[in-house]
């Protein structure tokens, strides 16, 4: 955005600039993450400590800022273009989570003071800022839904009501469960939905601890007032009788949906149909589906995980950017070619599918665009990148803001959409789930649209749209007749003057000299540039402009001819709008066969993205082998990670990644910095999503049983804005695992216990390792420096070690990146310092610490095993009784007391 240009100061006097001064310091105080813009109607200004944020994020400079200075009373501010306006609200509400208020004045008040606020938004509240956020150029690429959370405290049991609105989509759901003092559920059920904002009655008390989740997810939280969580159900449910867009056949009252017993759910949701004012836009009626939240659907994922496996891009990144393909996950497999699309991978990576057939279904689905190429490609790239977001069109439509263009744009899909049939009809019978899931439910939308088409082919004028001006048919109406024969007679007079005009200059007419239109100079001629010498001196010529296509001129009669066009045309679109107006009003009967017909071109960009990203990768990804039910398995045969391997000049060195449930549950994994152990894990857990999402995977084969959680605990930076310490970050990550993972899920974690002691980090490290090795029997990854933790294996007979291999050759350390089995007694920390170049001086002092340690720990080890073996060789002496028939003994109270100290 740094492009954009500002303006530069504010047309006030003195006084205004006074009194506005005066008014600004009356506001009220606001967060920081809430940014004022005052509307000056041919621009915008910022001020105070909005000043300098603005002018960082849009122009990347301070030096943009000016200061009102009256009476020794000083304000910044920097004004703004309607560009820099509209580019500041994208920024703040789609990608920094930021709040709005824009002030206005009426026009014709001049006082500084009378300034009133005018619009809201944020994140989960956008209606305000619509037409900015989701115009032709930047349609609707981001989710927008907003939960309101109420908690139920009963004796022992903690019930939490959640409702969500997600106003883009047009659909509304509830969900009631019963959660333990961590929130686990609510925090699975955010991860899950993504809202961008959480209504609560309050931060204190009971709902503390669910502000931090909201922030360790990015959740921005507005408080309401708590009546607005207790408003009267009969208020609610005609709310929702207006809102709701009921099936046919089914009683048209909310009040008999299965929904409206869950009472605490319900009052969450009133909360948010009154914090988003959906019942007072009659644009609403009859459009939002209500459904109950099913979390079970989905495996599990936290925010933890989220952020170990890189499952979404850093915040502002570009789709169209370089970085965005292998920044994460998302970029990895988003290949799509909708909005519609885009915004369905998202919401596919955080929802991880648990039914087996429905994942079935996308691979079967992902095989057969992967083996056919043409179709794939075909698809690709001549099909859906030419189809629009249907959901931004039909926003527009209810609005009653649609014109002709958009009613052709929906048009334009339903003559596309059979080729995409035609070229999918082309399948193997054997194709089921292709048939079943994508070509038939397209096929019904289209059936149910042929009357639409049908109306647009009868009113709207065809060949008028290659013109590209979009009119009524002028048959339509006698007066749209009348104005359209002026028209085409003022049309022909433009042709008979190309004709004279081009014989004057001795060009051919219509190839060498052609009459043109363009918005900004009307209709007039162009000539090539070599021809320009043919009309230079010829004073009745008056060239417009030289472009790469030629010279474009006119000449007096032409440019009264245009204006003359220009009249006409603008009187056809006056005596238009009204049987436009009719159309838009038939169109929105439509809106349900469009949504769905919406959804299943997102179904089929999503999985074709699969397929893309399977067969482009550097060594395409295979299709991994699901199972149902029978003992957990998890078998990855030379596994890659797929961010990793699309970087330039990266050469993966692939591994294996095998389990067991009986034999080999959990890996511990040693080896030095730098040398792989984290890229390892992760590989692991990103494969196991992508399977668990439809997508393939990127090994030589895959294996695996579903899983219904994926957690981890990968690297920990301190939250100062939160309060937490990097320990204190992985306790309460490691927390959530514990109390989480089953026999079926799969955790991973990484250098666990750094942010404490030596002793206490590998205390708790080896108590973690121990429980879900014997516990909770889950599949785990389990990276370490902490060597005594290899011990574990001697014990646990499901716990395996393996290491990152290295070979150090005198000075020099060679990182292998491969896995082998056993364990790496050393770290090599101090060759990986050496490549870091550190001052030698700090190398040796290091070297020297480190043998000293090593020294001290190896005698106090021989000194532990010396110990012991004279204790057990006094309790060996000491045995009496000895029965060799129930095999018991007793031992002498000295010996005892001496095997008592060896165990602890």
């Amino acid at each position: 955005m740094s492009n954009l240009k500002p303006l530069h100061c504010l047309n006030l006097d003195k006084p205004q600039q006074k009194a506005f001064i005066e008014f600004y310091k009356s506001l009220e105080e606001k967060p920081a993450t809430t940014v004022r813009v005052f509307d000056r109607s041919d621009y915008y200004s910022c001020h105070g400590e909005d000043a300098p944020f603005v002018a960082k994020l849009l122009f990347k400079s301070t030096n943009v800022i000016k200061i009102m200075e009256v009476d020794n009373q000083q304000l910044p501010y920097v004004s703004l273009g309607k560009n820099n306006f509209e580019g500041l609200i994208r920024e703040l509400l789609l990608v920094r989570n930021y709040r709005v208020e824009v002030y206005t004045k009426p026009l014709k008040k001049k006082l500084e003071t009378e300034w009133t606020l005018q619009f809201k938004g944020s994140p989960g509240n956008l209606a305000h800022f619509e037409d900015v956020l989701f115009n032709s150029n930047n349609e609707m690429i981001n989710g927008s839904a907003l939960i309101a959370l109420h908690v139920r405290q009963e004796l022992k049991q903690r019930t939490i009501g959640l409702g969500l609105i997600d106003a883009n989509e047009r659909r509304m759901a509830v969900v009631e469960f019963v959660d333990d003092d961590f929130y686990t559920e609510l925090e699975a059920l955010i991860v899950v939905l993504g809202p961008k904002e959480c209504l609560l009655p309050s931060v204190s008390a009971e709902y503390e601890r669910i502000e931090q989740i909201m922030k360790r997810n990015n959740v921005i939280i507005t408080t309401r007032n708590a009546k607005e969580f207790k408003l009267n159900k009969t208020d609610i449910i005609d709310s929702l009788n207006k809102l709701l867009r009921f099936r046919e056949g089914q009683q048209q009252n909310a009040n008999t949906l299965p929904e409206a017993a869950k009472p605490w759910a319900m009052s969450s949701l009133g909360a948010a149909l009154h914090y988003l004012e959906l019942a007072q836009d009659i644009a609403n009626h009859g459009q939002f589906q209500l459904n109950t939240l099913d979390s079970n659907r989905y495996v599990h994922l936290d925010a933890a995980a989220v952020s170990a496996l890189n499952l979404f891009p850093k915040p502002g990144t570009s789709i169209s950017s370089s970085a965005y393909r292998w920044q994460s996950v998302l970029g990895v497999l988003d290949r799509c070619r909708t909005p519609q699309g885009h915004r369905l991978m998202a919401q596919w990576i955080k929802q991880p599918l648990r039914d087996y057939e429905l994942i079935k279904d996308r691979h079967d689905i992902v095989e057969y665009f992967f083996n056919d190429s043409t179709v794939r490609m075909e698809l690709y790239d001549n099909h859906l990148k030419k189809l629009p977001d249907i959901m931004f069109v039909l926003k527009r439509l209810l609005r009653r803001k649609a014109s002709l263009h958009d009613i052709f744009r929906l048009y334009q899909v339903i003559l596309r959409v059979p080729r995409i049939l035609a070229l999918l009809n082309t399948m193997d019978a054997g194709d089921a789930a292709v048939r079943n899931n994508i070509y038939n439910p397209i096929r019904d939308c289209v059936g149910d649209l042929k009357l639409f088409k049908s109306m647009v082919e009868q009113i709207i004028d065809l060949e008028a749209v290659e013109r590209g001006e979009y009119l009524v048919k002028a048959d339509f109406d006698s007066q749209l007749q009348e104005s359209k024969s002026k028209m085409d007679e003022i049309t022909a007079k433009m042709k008979r003057h190309l004709a004279s005009v081009a014989n004057d200059i001795g060009l051919e007419a219509g190839s060498s000299i052609k009459l043109e239109f363009v918005s900004q100079h009307g209709f007039h001629f162009r000539i090539t540039l070599k021809d320009e010498t043919l009309i230079r001196k010829n004073s009745a010529y008056r060239v417009l402009d030289a472009i790469k296509g030629g010279v474009r001129f006119v000449t007096n009669k032409l440019q009264d001819y245009s204006e003359s066009f220009a009249e006409l045309k603008e009187a056809y679109e006056q005596q238009q709008q009204t049987i436009v107006s009719e159309v838009v009003r038939v169109a929105i009967g439509y809106v349900e066969p469009w949504t769905m017909l919406n959804n299943q071109i997102a179904n089929l960009d999503c999985l074709v993205s699969f397929a893309v990203s399977a067969s482009s990768a550097p060594i395409p990804y295979v299709r991994p082998k699901m199972h149902r039910d029978g003992p957990s398995v998890l078998k990855l045969s030379q596994i890659r990670h797929p961010c990793l391997e699309l970087q330039e000049d990266v050469n993966f060195i692939a591994n294996d990644a095998m389990f067991d449930a009986q034999d080999a549950s959990m890996f511990i994994i040693t080896g030095p910095n730098m040398g792989g152990k984290s890229t390892y894990i992760r590989s692991v857990g990103v494969a196991v999503l992508m399977a668990h999402v439809g997508a393939f995977v990127p090994c030589e084969s895959a294996e695996m049983s579903i899983v219904d959680c994926i957690l981890g605990r990968v690297g920990a930076d301190d939250n100062f804005s939160k309060g937490l310490s990097t320990f204190m970050v992985e306790m309460i990550e490691t927390a959530g695992i514990i109390r989480r993972a089953t026999s079926k899920s799969l955790v991973i974690i990484d250098e666990l216990g750094r942010g404490t002691s030596t002793y206490e980090g590998c205390g708790i490290a080896w108590s973690i390792a121990e429980w879900l090795a014997k516990e909770s029997n889950c599949f785990t990854l389990f990276a370490t420096h902490f060597q005594e933790i290899t011990d574990l294996a001697t014990y646990v007979g499901n716990v395996k070690n393996c290491h990152m291999e290295a070979i150090v050759d005198g000075e020099r350390l060679t990182l292998l990146y491969q896995v082998k089995p056993g364990v790496m007694e050393k770290s090599f920390g101090i060759q990986v310092a050496k490549l870091a170049n550190f001052p030698p001086v700090v190398i040796e002092h290091a070297q020297k610490f480190y043998n000293e340690c090593e020294d001290h720990r190896g005698a106090l080890k021989e000194k532990r095993d010396s110990d012991g073996l004279a204790v057990l060789q006094k309790c060996f002496n000491e045995i009496d009784n000895f029965d060799c028939e129930s095999d018991t003994f007793s031992l002498s109270s000295s010996a005892l007391e001496g095997l008592r100290a060896l165990v602890g």
